[in-house]
Order: C-alpha cells, then sequence, then structure tokens
C-alpha cells in the first residue's frame, strides 16, 4: 500500500492514484492522477484535501516524485447495511425458496453458535474477511445467542451495529425464545454494547407484537437502531397476513408494514430489508415516517444467479416516495460478501429490465456515502469530504486503463470480473483512520 508521509511532514499522509469520490447518485469526482491527503487532528487522521495530484502537490509545497502512484484505484471504502454474519456458511447452499432455504440450511446453521468456542472461531473469521472486502462499516444480524453477539462484537469494528436476533414463534424449538428470553436479551445488547447494540427481531412471522412492542420501545428509549425483514417474497406476505389474522389487534391488517407500524417499529433509524412487494400504501408511510430501506439485489437475484429469486427493488419507485436506500449484501441470501458483486448485481439486473438510471456511479453512492447517512455517519463518513476520517479501500485496476471517467473506470473495473467469487479478493489495501487495517500481499488478475 503506497501510503506515504510526504516531505517528512509526520502530521500528513498521501495516497496518489486514480481516485473516485462519490457525491449522489449521478456526481462522482473523478482525478486519474489524484492525491488524496490525510492529516493529523489529536488522535484522529482526517481528510485534508483530494484533487489532482500536481495541483494538491504545488498547493501543499510537495514533492510529487516522492509519492509514487498506487495500483489500482482508490475508493471510499463500504457501508453494508443488511448482512447476516452467522450465515456465512449457507451463502451458496441451494436456494428454492426463502422459507425451505430459511428451514433447511440456515436454522440449523445458526444453532451451532450457541457453542463459544464454534461462535470465537467464526467470528475472528468473519470479521477480518470482511474488511479484505473494504466493508468497514453496516448493520448486522447475529443469531439468538449471547455467545455469538459477544464474539461479533469482539471483532468487528465499532462502525457496525450489530444485534441478536429475536424469534419468539413460527421457528424450530431449538432457536425459539420465550417473550420474557427475548426482552431480556435485548437489556442485556443494550447495558453491554449502548448503541452499538441494534433491536433485531428477525421479522413479524417469527417475532411476537409483544416482544416487537416493548423491545421498540426500548430502541427508542436508547437511541437505537431497528433492523428487520419486509416484503421480501410474495410467499412470505400470505404466511404473515395470515399470522397476525389470529391476533385480535391486528386481525385487520392489510399490509406487512402496518404490522410493524402498530408495534412502534417504524422511524429515521429503522431499516427494513429487501421492500420488494410493496403496497401504494406501505411506501407512502414508510415515507413519512422516514423509515430507510436495505435493498439486496445479490440475494433477491434469480435462482440462475445463486439468489433466492424474490424479486427486483424498484428504487426509482421508492425514491419518488423520498425514501432512503442503500444496497447490502444479505450474507448468506446474498453469496457473496463484496459490495463489488452486489454493484454488478444491481446494475446488471435493472439494465436487463431496462432501468438506465442503475448506473455504477449510482451503485457506488449508494454502497457507500448513502450507506453512512443512514447510519448517521455521514459527518465523518463515506466519501472524502474534507474533515471525514481518512478511511479508504484500494482496489485492482481496470482492464482498460484508458477510462477518463468515473463510470467508465467502475465499469471496466467491475465488469473484468469472470467468477464471481474472485470479488472477495477484489479489495488490494484498507485503510481506517490513516492505519491499514488490510493489505492483500497480490492482486486477483
Amino acid at each position: 500500500m503506497n501510503l506515504t508521509t510526504p516531505n517528512n511532514q509526520p502530521n500528513l499522509k498521501a495516497v496518489r492514484g486514480r481516485i473516485l469520490n462519490p457525491l449522489s447518485d449521478t456526481r462522482c469526482d473523478y482525478f486519474a492522477d489524484g492525491l488524496l491527503l490525510g492529516r493529523k487532528e489529536g488522535e484522529r487522521w482526517l481528510v485534508e484535501d483530494l484533487g489532482d495530484a500536481k495541483e494538491v502537490a504545488e498547493n501543499y509545497g510537495l514533492d510529487l516524485s516522492q509519492i509514487p502512484v498506487s495500483e489500482g484505484s482508490i475508493l471510499p471504502a463500504f457501508y453494508d447495511v443488511h448482512f447476516h454474519w452467522v450465515q456465512d456458511d449457507v451463502r451458496e447452499m441451494p436456494k428454492a425458496s426463502l422459507l425451505e432455504w430459511l428451514d433447511k440450511y440456515t436454522f440449523p446453521e445458526e444453532a451451532r453458535f450457541s457453542d463459544p468456542d464454534y461462535a470465537e472461531i467464526k467470528a475472528r473469521y468473519f470479521w477480518k474477511r470482511i474488511l479484505g472486502t473494504g466493508t468497514i462499516g453496516g448493520l448486522c444480524y447475529s443469531s439468538i445467542h449471547a455467545t455469538a453477539l459477544d464474539a461479533a462484537m469482539k471483532y468487528a469494528l465499532p462502525t457496525f451495529r450489530i444485534g441478536s436476533s429475536l424469534m419468539t414463534m413460527n421457528c424450530p424449538g431449538f432457536l425459539r425464545q420465550s417473550k420474557e428470553e427475548a426482552i431480556n436479551a435485548v437489556s442485556r445488547g443494550i447495558e453491554k454494547y449502548g448503541e452499538r447494540y441494534c433491536i433485531t427481531p428477525r421479522f413479524a412471522p417469527t417475532t411476537d407484537p409483544e416482544v416487537m412492542s416493548e423491545t421498540a420501545k426500548m430502541a427508542h428509549d436508547n437511541s437505537l437502531f431497528i433492523q428487520t425483514h419486509l416484503d421480501e417474497t410474495l410467499a412470505e406476505i400470505e404466511w404473515v397476513l395470515g399470522i397476525y389474522s389470529e391476533f385480535s389487534d391486528f386481525d385487520d391488517v392489510e399490509t406487512y408494514t402496518e404490522i410493524y407500524d402498530r408495534c412502534g417499529l417504524l422511524g429515521p433509524k429503522t431499516v427494513m430489508g429487501h421492500a420488494i412487494h410493496m403496497e401504494e400504501s406501505e411506501l407512502a408511510r414508510l415515507s413519512k415516517t422516514d423509515t430507510a430501506i436495505a435493498s439486496c439485489p445479490t440475494s433477491n437475484a434469480p435462482v440462475s444467479q445463486l439468489g433466492l429469486g424474490s424479486g427486483l427493488f424498484n428504487f426509482e419507485q421508492a425514491e419518488e416516495h423520498g425514501i432512503r436506500w442503500a444496497l447490502a449484501s444479505d450474507i448468506g441470501g446474498g453469496p457473496f460478501l463484496s459490495m463489488f458483486d452486489v454493484m454488478r448485481s444491481f446494475v446488471g439486473q435493472n439494465r436487463d429490465e431496462g432501468v438506465d438510471s442503475a448506473t455504477y456511479i449510482k451503485a457506488l453512492y449508494r454502497s457507500t456515502l448513502a450507506g453512512a447517512e443512514i447510519l448517521g455517519h455521514a459527518e465523518t463518513k463515506g466519501n472524502f469530504s474534507a474533515g471525514k476520517s481518512f478511511d479508504f479501500i484500494q482496489c485492482i485496476p481496470p482492464s482498460d486503463p484508458s477510462t477518463d471517467s468515473a463510470e467508465s473506470t467502475l465499469s471496466s473495473t467491475i465488469e473484468q470480473i469472470a467468477a464471481r467469487e474472485d470479488f472477495d479478493e477484489f479489495v488490494l489495501a484498507t485503510v481506517v483512520d490513516g492505519e491499514v487495517i488490510f493489505e492483500r500481499k497480490a492482486a486477483v488478475l
């Protein structure tokens, strides 16, 4: 990693090369030969400046010849706003349907995390690996077990919000909690981990309304994030509404969203996974409550693309309603952890449907700054604006070195990969707060 201290100034660090800086769905700074400077402020490293290498060097009196050009491209690090770290080993299991995949593969795997030794081994491996894909923050589901939550919190960066899943009904007995056990698990998580803990009712069919309502109050009282699943498949929606027709206070609900709304789960710190098969009334309610959506294109992709075949999230419809959203991997529904794979799936699936606004610039923004914004980190994370944390990743170079824009660079870089699993080795280095926390010795290509 060519991270240098220019002119022997100990309070400065510099990285030079092809640099992309996402600003919005349609805007991304691009520097074919750029210079990103970090400055030490107290104990932290913050972005000092970004621009054309020659201009920035002149402005700071730096000897540009002493700053080597990095291989590949420099991008902000990723934020993955919906994934299940305890499902890493079932990512590529057969997925004929969501509910069958959960029963046959996912639930038995999650049960193994009751063993503290197993949880420790898996956590050490997973949270090291995620840094190797360039993801440094997000929202994460754990299993129901305190052992799994503790292991994850031990190894995850503090920019991840993690919650123990709450499951009190319609699930295997080996994962079912009593209402008291579920609420006590939340109390313990809040007491032990504070704002790092995320309230996580798995989804309405497996978490009874009393537990959802009580833990929603706990979330609001402690200003915590809430995460769950919504409208992922048509079969799931039918199942949910059938279940809740038997509850006296919910027997008149007409939509999945209405269940969560009555339980007090909606709000600006709530992120709903998937939200594919949405009624107009549901979109309006998410908009009014400022509830965000995590879109998971690789997980919801056709079965032939190793997804669950759930459908394609209509991001244009969400944007028409002013709903905040970001991209996510949904490991293990999603088969690969890398957000580069998620970006390509997002662009590819939408292109197949004739949605031209699904560009790589948009995908990059929705994988970085948009996720940081949803998590409340936008003032300090997500891109290279001055004063933000000096965080970035270095990825492999584009196949065409003559690319002259952010879109062509991203396209040439991402679309050169034939085997999707290679995306997990796409990142050459990950830097957080000015420190190299991951470095790959050789590029994938």
